[in-house]
C-alpha cells in the first residue's frame, strides 16, 4: 500500500479535538511536561526525548486504555493478536518442543523481523500498523471498526487482502479468478465475519486459531445454515456436506489462490509466490468440533528447515517434519460459480472436478522443493495418493 504523506502521518484534525478522546490532554496518553515553555527549540525537541514521549500509548494498554476500556484490555492481553502465540507454538512443533523465547538471539531476531504485526489497540483503531510504517489513519480520530484496506489487510494483505479484493484477476496463472470475493462485492468488510470478541479475545490463552475455540472461528453455516438442511434441493450439498465423503465449503466455492516457498529471516521470501488450487486430506479432522470434513483446500506456507538460521540461535527445526507445509487453507475469494461449480458447457459439477483430479488433488508429485525428502514426509497426512 502507498505510505501516508509526511503531513498526513501526523495531522490532528478539529474533528478529533471535538471527540471523546479529544477532550483528554495530549499528555494523558503521550507523556511530556505541560509546563515546558513553548519555544521553537522545545517544539523541535518535543519528540526527541524518547523517555518522556510515548509514541504508541496503546502498546501499554493496561496503563493508557484500561481506565475506560477495562472490559476489553483485561481480555486482550491473552489474545492471539497480542501475544502472537500462534507463531511461537507453531515454531515449537517443528523445533522439538523448544521455546524460541529461551534463546536470546532468536528472541531478538523475532522482535526485529517478525513482531511488527503484533497489534496493540491503536494499530487497529487509530493508526496504520507499524508494519506499513504507521501514521495517523484518520487525523487522530478513533474508530470502532478498523479499515479493511488500511488496517486489516495492511498485515493480512499478501494472501487474504489480495484474494478478497480480486487483485489476482487477469494475472498469469490465475485464469480461474473471475471476480473478487462475493462478500467483498456485497460490501462486507472483515468484521462481518471476524467479530470484536474474536479479535480482542475472551481472557483465555490460545495457541492456534484453527483448533481451539469454535465461537471465534467463522463458519460458512453461520449464515448459510440451509446447506445442512436434510431437505435441501442441492444434490451436491447432500453428497459433500452430509454424505460419506465430506468437503470443506471452499473446495467447491474458492478460486485460485497464492502459495509461497522459502522464507528466510533477514531476507524475506526467497522463493517466489505462485498460484495454486489443491485439495488435500484434512489433517485437522476431529481436532476440533468444527474441522470435521474429510478433504480441504491446502496452501503451501513459506517454511523451510533453515528458515531461522540467519538469527544465529542455538535452536534448530529438528522436528521440521512434525507438521505439514501444505496447510489447511481458507481462501478469501469465494464465489458461487467457480471453475468447478460452473456447469456451462459441461454435464454437471462432478465432471469439472472428477475429470481433472490430477490437477486439483495434492499428490506427492506436486512437491517441488530443495528439501524434497523432508517435505514428502511432512505432508504425508495431506497427500491424496
Amino acid at each position: 500500500m502507498a505510505p501516508l504523506g509526511p503531513a498526513e502521518r501526523v495531522l490532528v484534525s478539529e474533528n478529533f479535538l471535538n471527540s471523546v478522546h479529544g477532550q483528554l490532554a495530549c499528555i494523558s496518553c503521550h507523556g511530556g511536561n505541560p509546563n515546558t515553555p513553548l519555544t521553537k527549540e522545545a517544539k523541535k525537541d518535543a519528540h526527541a526525548a524518547e523517555a518522556d514521549f510515548v509514541a504508541l500509548p496503546s502498546e501499554q494498554f493496561e496503563v493508557y486504555c484500561s481506565a475506560c476500556h477495562s472490559d476489553i484490555t483485561s481480555k486482550f492481553k491473552t489474545s492471539l493478536h497480542y501475544t502472537q502465540n500462534g507463531y511461537f507454538e507453531r515454531f515449537k512443533v517443528r523445533a522439538g518442543g523448544q521455546d524460541m523465547s529461551t534463546d536470546s538471539n532468536m528472541k531478538a531476531g523475532f522482535g526485529k523481523d517478525c513482531a511488527k504485526c503484533h497489534a496493540g489497540c491503536g494499530q487497529c483503531h487509530v493508526i496504520r500498523p507499524v508494519s506499513v510504517n504507521s501514521g495517523l489513519e484518520r487525523a487522530h480520530q478513533f474508530y470502532r471498526t478498523p479499515s479493511l484496506v488500511n488496517n486489516c489487510t495492511a498485515c493480512h494483505g499478501s494472501r487474504v487482502g489480495e484474494e478478497f479484493r480480486g487483485s489476482h484477476k487477469g494475472q498469469t496463472g490465475y485464469e480461474h479468478v473471475k471476480e473478487a470475493d462475493v462478500h467483498y462485492n456485497k460490501g462486507m468488510n472483515c468484521s462481518a465475519c471476524h467479530a470484536a470478541d474474536e479479535m480482542h479475545g475472551d481472557g483465555n490463552a490460545y495457541t492456534y486459531r484453527l483448533v481451539e475455540n469454535p465461537d471465534f472461528v467463522p463458519q460458512c453455516t453461520d449464515c448459510h445454515a440451509d446447506v445442512l438442511d436434510a431437505n435441501t434441493e442441492n444434490n451436491y450439498h447432500k453428497t459433500h456436506v452430509q454424505g460419506s465423503t465430506t468437503l470443506q465449503c471452499q473446495v467447491c466455492h474458492s478460486q485460485t489462490y497464492k502459495s509461497c516457498n522459502g522464507c528466510h529471516v533477514g531476507k524475506g521470501i526467497t522463493g517466489s509466490s505462485y498460484p495454486t488450487f489443491k485439495i488435500g486430506k484434512n489433517y485437522l479432522k476431529n481436532t476440533s468440533s468444527f474441522r470435521t470434513t474429510d478433504y480441504a483446500l491446502v496452501r503451501h506456507i513459506p517454511i523451510a528447515p533453515d528458515t531461522y538460521d540467519n538469527w544465529g540461535g542455538s535452536i534448530s527445526l529438528s522436528t521440521f517434519k512434525a507438521a505439514p507445509t501444505w496447510k489447511y487453507a481458507t481462501p478469501h475469494n469465494i464465489q458461487r460459480w467457480t471453475f468447478l461449480t460452473d456447469t456451462t458447457g459441461t454435464a454437471w459439477c462432478g465432471a469439472n472436478c472428477h475429470g481433472q483430479f490430477d490437477e486439483v488433488l495434492l499428490k506427492k508429485t506436486d512437491v517441488d522443493s530443495t528439501y524434497l525428502n523432508a517435505e514428502l514426509e511432512a505432508n504425508e497426512p495431506v497427500f491424496t495418493d
